[in-house]
């Protein structure tokens, strides 16, 4: 392992060491950014590193978890280590992130002229809110490296942050302590705006991205005004934002995905004390899951409840997303997409979706009729809705079992991504962002796959990391998956990646396996 060592002079520790991974990279392993003072409370921004290891070389905890299988990936990465050893975890010492830097803008910092600062590009991942950590899988090490062959030197960096009701569990008689993973993403942000310019990075030009759940915490991010720093004075004048692009892979909030309301989050926290074997409320309720009950049995729970359907999102409160915005209700799945839209501090959104989202749901929408499905869809919605519905997706309640379940993938799919994606891209465009959308047709390349060959939700994690290419059959996937990467770069450097989306027939990029990344109009087929 080679490895290079230099000085951060912010940091308080003096010399730190990060491992050479590719050969033009220098990545900075496990650093702490925050400090977690005890379970389900807040986290606490790490203003030096004065205290901790100064060998950044090895992976560090991820959150506590049930760890899916790699075995439809292909099998474990090779770069994860032993596959006989489950992934280490820890509840306080999970807060972590992973920093790549060029060697070169390293080498230069220690020469008397002043070094370019590069921009930055960083990954939050998805996983639903219960699962994901910082692995081979997702190392956005390549990305640097490829910015490097594109002569756009980028800085990438991934986090991680609390998972399942660690993160994500409301508690009534602590309000204060809700939405921790969004703390915990916010508390990573804040450490890249003080620290990343002693690695040579422009604290000015950072770039989210993120899929699925990640992509979901983006958007939250840009709902609340924390995320914009303020003066010390209290004159409340703005002195910069977190980030200013953003890059939203298969996630934007719409009807299924928005924050749940204070009151189901109230329910889900009783449901939750119960499985856990706690009976008293209040404080001393409390007091006894902080205390006495078990982080594994805390996990299994977590997992227990989302296979019985509990989604573990963020809570839609005033502490995070505004006072005014949630006491009106004007905060909800109909107006999100423009509440989005006027954001303040974002100049340009790259979005998009991969070709059948939908496939994900093939468990749940395989063990119901037609029939039961129009009568839900009625129930909730209205029959004129259930009617539009039908029509639309030719959904009937007699028809072939294997056509309604393709039909309701493709529905669910909608619902889910595709056409929050829709009205957002649309209000997006009615704005002075630069737009630039996106669909993601390339099939899944690994034959154990339940997927394969199926352009699923996350399929697209697969590439643009460029982690996988010494999985791929053929010489044209590794291509799409660098042509992948130099996109997201090129948009992180400030440029348009493809031409901007405009609305009405606006131009979409669409990734192929046959044509290559290539621009076409929302009518056009080429087929």
């Amino acid at each position: 392992m080679k490895t290079f060592t230099f000085e951060h002079e912010e940091l308080g520790i003096g010399k730190l060491t990060g491992v050479i991974t590719p050969e033009n990279v220098v990545q900075f392993q496990s650093i702490p950014y925050a400090t977690i003072p005890g379970r389900f409370k807040q986290s606490i921004l790490l203003e030096t590193l004065s205290g901790t290891d100064r060998d950044f070389t090895k992976p560090g905890p991820a959150s506590p978890q049930t760890f899916p299988s790699t075995i439809h990936d292909g099998g474990p990465h090779p770069d994860d280590g032993d596959p006989s050893t489950p992934p280490s975890t820890s509840e306080f010492n999970c807060l972590i992130l992973n920093l790549n830097v060029p060697l070169s803008t390293l080498t230069s910092l220690s020469s008397p002229t002043t070094p370019t600062l590069l921009p930055i590009l960083l990954y939050i991942h998805g996983g639903g809110f219960i699962l994901g950590r910082i692995d081979a899988a997702h190392n956005t090490a390549y990305i640097t490296s490829q910015s490097l062959s594109s002569h756009q030197p980028t800085i990438t960096a991934s986090i991680q942050y609390r998972l399942g009701a660690l993160g994500s569990l409301y508690l009534p008689s602590d309000p204060s302590a809700a939405n921790r993973c969004l703390y915990d993403q916010r508390n990573a942000l804040l450490w890249m705006q003080r620290f990343v310019r002693g690695f040579g990075g422009d604290a000015g030009r950072v770039t989210l991205f993120g899929e699925s759940a990640g992509a979901l915490s983006i958007c939250a991010h840009m709902l609340s005004r924390g995320s914009v720093l303020v003066d010390s004075g209290g004159s409340g004048k703005k002195k910069k934002a977190l980030f200013n692009r953003v890059v939203l892979m298969s996630g934007v909030l719409g009807p299924a995905t928005m924050p749940v309301s204070v009151g189901k989050a109230e329910e889900v926290y009783e449901e939750f004390m119960g499985r856990v074997g706690v009976r008293e409320s209040g404080e001393e309720g409390l007091r006894r899951v902080r205390e006495e009950v078990a982080v594994e049995r805390i996990v299994e729970v977590t997992r227990e409840m989302g296979e019985r359907g509990t989604l573990w999102w963020p809570t839609l409160t005033e502490g995070w997303f505004g006072g005014e915005k949630v006491k009106k209700g004007g905060l909800t799945w109909d107006t999100v997409a423009d509440a989005l839209a006027a954001c303040e501090w974002v100049d340009g959104v790259v979005l998009g979706c991969t070709g059948f989202e939908g496939t994900s749901s093939m468990d749940k929408v395989s063990n119901i009729t037609p029939r039961d499905f129009l009568a839900g869809i009625q129930d909730q919605l209205g029959p004129e809705s259930a009617a539009l519905i039908s029509k639309a997706y030719q959904i009937t309640p007699d028809m072939d079992p294997n056509l309604f379940i393709t039909r309701a993938m493709r529905w669910w799919g909608d619902v889910l991504f595709d056409a929050p994606t829709h009205a957002l891209s649309n209000a997006l465009s009615r704005t002075n962002k630069k737009t630039y959308r996106y669909i993601f047709t390339i099939r899944n390349p690994f034959p154990s796959h339940p997927l394969y060959q199926l352009s699923h939700h996350w399929v697209d994690i697969y590439f643009v990391f460029k982690t996988f290419h010494f999985r791929y059959p053929s010489q044209r996937l590794k291509d799409l998956s660098t042509r992948h990467a130099q996109l997201w770069v090129e948009f992180a450097n400030g440029e348009a990646p493809w031409r901007a989306y405009d609305g009405g027939e606006g131009v979409v990029m669409v990734a192929d396996e046959r044509d290559g990344w290539v621009e076409r109009r929302k009518t056009s087929n080429s087929r």
